[in-house]
């Protein structure tokens, strides 16, 4: 059985992970990025919507590789009515995501990291010196133990390494399925399509390609409160009866795919959740640490910044020989995310609650008021609550909101009895 050591090993090479071993790297600590799979950025689970913040975020040199069209704003549609959201100022991308992953792998690389692909970690076992990682690889197929003063978790939902570890970040995940097929989307407009029926306790999504004629088609939905626990089965229904989906889509699907989303615990705000192993040398990031907008569902600019504050904790760690450094990443990320992720719960806690008629409601009273050009004025994916703390506080939504309220507040009393 071979044998190596580094300072830091990254398990995982997706955003978060490929940006915490090139923080890492570039600080001067041995690093190592570890990927199951053969190549970075496969398969593709992400809808591939991008803030231009996001884009920037990962500091890439030629970021224009990895957009395949720009997206100027979003129609949003409910059961019987819509709205048009247009940004004055470019907001968004639609990304080539396999693409996005391996420049920012490259970029880890240049910075110093190894990067090791067709890795399954099988274990990682903490001791008093630093952890060890049982690795299975398939070229060639062999069994490697790997030490490390450190370790970052950012091997998704499932996190081996959150597992070993004893750390817990979620108990409720969103079940998402998508296509890539033939659509006729909305030139430069991302489309979003809220209802009980189509997406219940989310929504769903189409975004333009970079043919006309070709967009990512998907849903997300919360079991709990779907009365179908299927997520492909309601994209289906959507893309054969719904007022518009059903309309555009052309029948031909190139690519399938189906993923789940982490739903954070607490936002960071009560600590019920840690994301640091206190004195084994083991943190988590991106997906592995429920790192997520509860809103949107999107994880990729937290990751990006997450990677970031672990890297380099992680490095700093390293180099001082003093492993309490790692907790301040739990307190950076929690200052700098959690109020927002503890806002989006809030919000999905009352979208799970809302019916058709709700949704109705809610677009029709923001089509037909001042909210449409504040909203696209304040709309920021990466920060919602910067537009949505101002509409649920606006008079016009009082009598929706406080419906929503109740009926949440009925639901959790019903649980409890």
């Amino acid at each position: 059985m071979e044998r190596r050591r580094y300072d830091v090993v990254v398990v995982g090479g997706g955003p978060a992970g490929c940006m915490a071993a090139r923080y890492a790297a570039k600080a001067g600590v041995s690093t190592l990025l570890l990927e199951e799979h053969a190549s970075i950025g496969e398969p593709v689970h992400c809808a591939g919507l991008l803030s231009t913040r996001a884009l920037a975020e990962g500091e890439l040199e030629n970021p224009e590789w990895c957009v395949s069209r720009e997206i100027k704003g979003a129609v949003i549609y409910s059961p019987s009515h819509q709205l048009l959201l247009e940004s004055p100022t470019q907001r968004a991308y639609a990304v080539r995501r396999d693409r996005f992953d391996q420049a920012l792998a490259n970029a880890a690389v240049k910075a110093g990291a190894e990067l090791m692909l067709k890795c399954t970690v099988k274990m990682v076992q903490i001791g008093d010196a630093g952890c060890m990682l049982t690795v299975a690889t398939e070229t060639p197929k062999v069994t490697r133990e790997i030490t490390a003063r450190v370790v970052i978790g950012a091997d998704g939902v499932r996190s081996t390494v959150a597992r070993s570890a004893g750390l817990r970040t979620t108990q409720r995940y969103l079940h998402c399925g998508q296509i890539e097929g033939d659509y006729e989307a909305e030139s430069n407009y991302a489309e979003i399509f809220v209802g009980k029926g189509v997406a219940p306790g989310f929504f769903a999504w189409a975004i333009p390609l970079d043919t006309r004629r070709r967009a990512r088609i998907g849903l997300c939905i919360d079991r709990q409160c779907a009365s179908q626990t299927n997520p492909l089965a309601f994209l289906k229904r959507n893309l054969a009866e719904h007022r518009v989906l059903a309309r555009k889509f052309g029948g031909a699907v190139f690519l399938r795919s189906a993923g789940t989303i982490p739903l954070p615990m607490d936002g960071g705000k009560r600590k019920k959740t840690l994301h640091v192993a206190h004195g084994s040398g083991i943190l988590l990031v991106g997906d592995a640490a429920a790192q997520i907008k509860p809103i949107t569902g999107g994880g990729v600019y937290y990751g990006l910044r997450c990677g970031k504050l672990a890297g380099a904790q992680a490095a700093q760690a390293c180099l001082t020989g003093d492993m309490t450094v790692l907790h301040d990443y739990e307190r950076r990320w929690r200052a700098e995310l959690g109020r927002e992720i503890a806002f989006g719960l809030m919000v999905h806690r009352l979208r799970c609650v809302m019916n058709d008629r709700d949704y109705d409601t809610l677009i029709r009273t923001i089509s037909e008021s001042e909210l449409v050009e504040r909203i696209a004025a304040k709309g920021d994916m990466d920060y919602p609550s910067l537009a949505l703390r101002g509409l649920i506080r606006n008079p016009q939504l009082l009598p929706l909101m406080a419906r929503s309220i109740v009926k949440y507040l009925y639901t959790r009393w019903s649980k409890v009895n």
